[in-house]
């Protein structure tokens, strides 16, 4: 049995009233509960608020508030489990990267005489940083006039005032990133960090073009 526009509503207004309010998730359950209802209805001779209630209380596990240690306490579960799976991939992309391109990094500077090339790629890298750091801020102020609220909004919200701040820190040379240091371990730190926060930057502004093509065809489904 087909749903009707109406009872479709009532399933996105009863989610949205269990804390389910960004977009691009809550489009994606709806569907899924609404297939389930369906599913029920045709199924058994119960009217609809009566498999309404059936489905959302097994779903009730997924809508209670959760807890993750990469994004924090988040309403709810399913949300929780979106954002943690997403950040994750984030940096079991970022780490190993930055880990041995620093390596490689290091091994080069301490067996190069070219001072001003050294010289040359860490102002070269500072700029790229500031203009990370640019971007960032740009792409934060667009977010916030969105009209859509996705779980890569939330993330780009949750983020990126750290990103603002260490991007600007190792942008100004606040925390510089010391190639040629002498010993080997704060080199190591400053450029593992330059780099980490240069790779990590890039994936997070794609966060904003999957939030913005979300958005887009939501819009062009909607006409």
């Amino acid at each position: 049995m087909k749903l009707t526009n109406q009872q479709i509503a009532l399933i996105d207004e009863t989610l949205v009233l269990n804390g389910l309010t960004y977009d691009d998730i809550k489009l994606e359950v709806t569907d899924h509960i609404a297939s389930e209802i369906e599913f029920l209805m045709d199924e058994n001779e119960l009217s609809f608020d009566e498999n309404l209630r059936i489905v959302f209380e097994k779903w009730e596990p997924q809508l209670k508030p959760s807890f993750s240690g990469l994004i924090g306490f988040t309403n709810p579960k399913i949300m929780t489990v979106k954002c943690h799976k997403i950040v994750k991939r984030l940096f079991m992309t970022v780490i190993p990267i930055s880990f041995f391109t620093t390596l490689l990094l290091i091994l080069f500077v301490r067996h190069s005489s070219y001072e001003v090339l050294l010289m040359n790629g860490q102002t070269i890298l500072k700029s790229f940083i500031l203009v990370e750091f640019c971007l960032v801020i740009l792409a934060w102020g667009f977010i916030f006039k969105s009209k859509q609220q996705t779980t890569y909004s939330y993330l780009i919200k949750k983020k990126s005032f750290g990103l603002i701040v260490f991007l600007l820190m190792l942008g100004i040379g606040a925390f510089p990133i010391r190639l040629n240091h002498p010993d080997a371990k704060i080199a190591f730190v400053s450029i593992f960090f330059g780099i980490f926060y240069v790779l990590i930057t890039g994936l997070y502004l794609q966060l904003v073009y999957k939030h913005f093509q979300f958005e887009k065809k939501l819009s062009i489904s909607n006409l």
